[in-house]
């Protein structure tokens, strides 16, 4: 039987490092997999550094000095699982990506490190957007359990993808799930303009409108009956022309502690949509965020 890829944990020794690795171990353990624990020496301060004519150890040093911190590290944890620590020099985002393919990894978990909740870090940022598998970004005061996960759907084969891992981590870890699509309102063209119609008409199509998404929810549930089959979960429609927006506000009123988003394929445009939703969520909502790359 072949071994899964290992879960990669980006470590950048913040205080939010040891929550990246209780959640890469929780990961590894439950897929019978192992954890590779990397850090990344951002290469542009050591150019700095030296164009400012400081003493700046060579590369094998640094690595070696990294790799002491990653071991003590590693050892404050109850090791359920093999974690390989390893420590690179170069561009924190295209490092991490370049271990994530030759790994053929699919999850890299990683900190938002928002120190006043509203500010994503730029690396997990990036990450968001650019890396070539799942991304699971936690924010810094996530316990090592979620108890309430919500996955936005569009009903599309990609949503479908990011439905199927939404149950399987509610079911991991005993969360409760709620099923969310938000559709366009029906009263509104692609401008965001409210149509102009017959008095009695509006109504009949609005009606029209949410009939059909609620049928298409329905069939969409239908597909995955198998993978929800042993989740305690809800459904809801939104309407809004922004889905960040709407998803925001719903979390912010309701509540969720995992906001589990999909994307159309690999490509840098359907990573930009993907990140622009899950960034505004992590910028406007004290949540984490898992974005799940379509196959």
């Amino acid at each position: 039987m072949n071994t899964p890829p290992p879960i990669i944990a980006g470590i950048d020794f913040s205080d939010s490092s040891p929550l990246v690795l209780r959640h890469a171990i929780h990961a590894a353990s439950l897929l019978g997999t192992s954890v590779l624990a990397i850090h990344v020496f951002p290469s542009s301060g050591l150019a700095e550094r030296r164009a400012s004519g400081y003493k700046v150890a060579d590369s094998s040093a640094i690595q070696a000095e990294g790799l002491k911190k990653l071991e003590a590290l590693i050892g404050t944890e109850k090791l359920a699982v093999e974690i390989r620590p390893e420590v690179r020099i170069g561009r924190p985002v295209d490092t991490l990506n370049q271990v994530i393919e030759e790994n053929q990894a699919d999850l890299l978990l990683i900190a938002a490190n928002d120190l006043t909740k509203k500010r994503l870090g730029s690396i997990a940022s990036q990450c968001v957007r650019t890396a070539p598998c799942d991304v699971l970004v936690l924010r810094d005061w996530q316990g090592c359990n979620f108890t309430k996960i919500l996955v936005c759907v569009d009903f599309s084969t990609s949503s479908g993808i990011a439905l199927e891992r939404a149950a399987l981590l509610a079911q991991e870890h005993d969360a409760k799930l709620e099923i969310v699509h938000v559709m366009y309102p029906p009263e509104m063209d692609e401008w965001g303009m409210v149509l102009s119609h017959r008095e009695e008409s509006p109504l009949s199509y609005t009606e029209e409108c949410n009939k059909e998404t609620a049928e298409r929810m329905k069939a969409f549930l239908l597909r995955h009956a198998d993978s929800l089959a042993q989740v305690s979960y809800e459904t809801l429609i939104l309407e809004s022309a922004h889905t960040a927006t709407a998803l925001t506000n719903h979390v912010l009123t309701n509540g969720a502690d995992l906001v589990v988003l999909g994307t159309r394929g690999h490509s840098r445009l359907a990573g930009f949509f993907l990140g622009t939703n899950a960034e505004r969520l992590l910028h406007d909502a004290p949540v984490s965020v898992l974005a799940v790359r379509g196959q």
